[in-house]
């Protein structure tokens, strides 16, 4: 992964979740980054999240994302 790009809301309720834009590592090209859910982030991965999350603190974030 090459950093977090966005973060967007998708659904509604109680099937709301966050979903993060990736920018993977030697993928230039738009149509080749992914939306993921935090669940599919590793340690290194969270990192990129809260750097993320510093750069744009106004964006939607996922509940289990605290600031402790």
């Amino acid at each position: 992964m090459d950093e977090v790009i966005s973060s967007v809301e998708r659904g509604w309720g109680n099937n709301k979740r966050i979903l993060y834009l990736v920018k993977w590592l030697d993928y230039l090209e738009r149509k080749d980054w992914t939306e993921e859910p935090f669940n599919n982030f590793s340690i290194g991965g969270l990192e990129k999240l809260w750097e993320f999350h510093q750069r744009n603190p106004d964006t939607s974030r996922d509940y289990r994302l605290t600031d402790a």
